[in-house]
């Protein structure tokens, strides 16, 4: 893996997810993203902060307009919800919902490090606005980091896989 630190994102229990399918995952964390939009977010946006998913068709062509593979995870997602926008820098990228997107994008980066691919797909405003989380495309399991442009910039290691990404984002975070 390309170098990362924790010096700033603490390390994370993954276990209770861990011992989850995949699918539970997503369900209990799109239940918190649910409660999470329906307690103020949504009234503020003109567009679903939580659409339905994209079809097997759009995912090639956003993989070929990428000229990468989806991490198999990510996919899963998509398929499941075109993006998730759960606040202002609370996002997973993904597909535009009739014409309607929302900040974050999917894109291919080679600029983050050099010689280091990551495939940036998630507003991360936490500490800073303007931070992301991507996947290591470096790596075999494409493991996903958390940019932090203020504080180095530092590459940290977020989370295993996307649906600990995303597990952690809604279970840890207000």
């Amino acid at each position: 893996m390309a170098t990362t630190t924790n010096q700033f994102v603490p390390r994370y229990d993954f276990k209770p997810a861990e011992a989850l399918p995949i699918e539970t995952r997503f369900e209990e964390s799109l239940r918190l993203a649910r409660v999470l939009v329906a307690a103020g977010y949504q009234e503020l946006c003109d567009f679903p902060c939580i659409p339905g998913g994209a079809s097997e068709d759009e995912l090639d062509r956003l993989e070929a307009s990428l000229s990468v593979q989806l991490p198999k995870e990510f996919r899963q997602f998509l398929r499941l919800h075109r993006y998730l926008k759960m606040g202002d820098g609370f996002e997973i990228g993904g597909l535009t919902n009739g014409g309607i997107g929302v900040t974050a994008g999917i894109w291919l980066s080679r600029e983050h490090r050099s010689n280091v691919p990551y495939l940036v797909f998630a507003e991360y405003w936490l500490y800073s606005d303007g931070d992301q989380l991507m996947f290591d495309l470096s790596e075999p399991h494409q493991p996903v980091v958390a940019y932090l442009h203020e504080h180095g910039p530092a590459f940290e290691l977020y989370a295993p896989s996307f649906s600990l990404a995303l597990w952690r984002l809604l279970h840890e975070n207000p």
